[in-house]
Parts: C-alpha cells; structure tokens; sequence
C-alpha cells in the first residue's frame, strides 16, 4: 500500500463503531434437518454464553511508534499529533539521559479513529518548553503518512517511524479452563491476528479479562470485514470449542 494513503485508508475502515453481539459458529459437512441444525445452533449459543459475558469491545485506535534519539533538558521532551490545527493526541516521554547528552527514547502515540479527520494528514510534533518562559522551542514535525519524510534537528535525530497499526481492546468476563482463551481476528478466511490471554479466575468461576490486539496496518484489506473469535481449546481434542464471534468494523 502507499505510504501516503495509509491515513485515508485508516480512516475509511475504521471510523464505524465497532460492536459486539452476533454469536456463530462454523460447522462443517452438516446433513441434519433443518429443525436439528436449528437445536444445534441454539445449544451452541448456551455452550458459549456458559464461557463469554458482558463483552466489549472499545473503540478501535491507531498505533504510532516513533524512535530515536533526544539532547534536551532533563531528557524530557513534549509532543503533540494534529490534523490541520486539530490536536488529536499530546503528552511528554522521557529519553534515557538528559542534554547535553543524546539519550534514546521510543514514543507510542494512540489515536481514536473518532477523532480523525478524512483526507487530512497526520503530523507529530516533537518539542521541548523552554523553562523560563515556557514557549515552544526546538520544534521538529514529522509526517505520520511517510517514514521518508523523517528529519532531524539540533535536539532529535536518527528518528525512525514504525509502520502503524491498529488496536483493538476487547473486555469482559470469561468462565475457561485455567482462565486461559484463545483469540483470533480475521478477514475472511486469512487471520491477521491471534494469540492468547489470562483471565483473574478459571472456571467454573468468573473471571475478568482485558486483551489489547494490535494488528500491523498493511495486514489488513480495505475491502473486506473483519471479525474477532474468542474461543477455549480442548484439552483432549485440542479442538476449538464454545466460540464467540464479533464483528469489527
């Protein structure tokens, strides 16, 4: 994909609400009648509302990694992300030494796709604030849409821009086997994301769950839904079992 459409792009797969509901699950060669499919969907549904409740899925966000190098005051430095005058996101990072000496650092920006703003470019300002009387000083612009652009000044250099990516949070309670479940986000049949999490409890009791999936940008096709699969593995079969599906648009 070309660098300079990843925000368009972004955006225009990404600013619908994402939301959860919609439970299925994939069965394979069925010659039942269509009163059995029904009962079978039906237990399936119970199976996994006995697994997975009160889930959410936050609002997705993009995920931008800047590294490099910093010589400022007390190694800390401030930035703000903007479309056009629009601040979308600001903060401060620390590099590992202060000025006069060159200290690393590596700055993580989210931004919620709600906030974006279509076919504007997305720019991060790095600076320092003077201490005495707190202006902006040593100002250094980076285009979010091209690693090309990245530049240094007399206080930033050797920046690196990481191709962006995309998070999705989903939380809620899960009833599983030594609290642990399996996840899956796909686009059609091709997955762009899976691992594993840890629930505060294993069933039978509740626990609570928090997973972050980060998805690479260029992995995901503009064209095509996605949706994400929370699901156990038997530990005899080491099949999948009572799985959840939610949609993300």
């Amino acid at each position: 994909m070309n660098k300079k459409t990843i925000t368009v792009f972004a955006a225009s797969i990404l600013t619908c609400s994402v939301f959860a509901g919609a439970l299925g699950t994939t069965w394979a060669n069925q010659t039942a009648t269509p009163v059995t499919t029904q009962q079978a969907t039906k237990a399936n549904e119970a199976a996994t509302q006995n697994t997975f409740r009160n889930i959410k899925l936050a609002e997705p966000a993009l995920l931008y990694t800047l590294k490099g190098e910093a010589s400022v005051f007390e190694g800390t430095y401030q930035y703000a992300v903007k479309q056009g005058k629009h601040v979308l996101a600001k903060g401060f990072g620390t590099a590992s030494q202060g000025g006069p000496e060159w200290g690393t650092f590596a700055q993580t920006v989210k931004i919620p796709v709600s906030e974006l703003i279509e076919n504007e470019p997305l720019t991060l300002e790095m600076f320092e604030v003077n201490q005495e009387n707190g202006e902006i000083i040593n100002k250094l612009s980076v285009p979010l849409n091209s690693s090309d652009k990245v530049k240094n000044n007399n206080v930033f250099r050797n920046l690196k821009l990481a191709a962006p990516s995309v998070v999705y949070t989903v939380a809620g309670e899960a009833s599983v086997f030594e609290g642990t479940y399996q996840y899956a986000v796909k686009q059609g049949e091709q997955v762009v994301a899976k691992g594993f999490g840890t629930a505060s409890k294993g069933g039978p009791e509740w626990g609570q769950f928090s997973q972050e999936i980060v998805i690479p940008l260029s992995n995901l096709s503009q064209n095509k839904p996605s949706i994400l699969e929370l699901f156990e593995i038997d530990q005899e079969s080491g099949q999948m079992k009572n799985k959840m599906v939610l949609p993300l648009k």
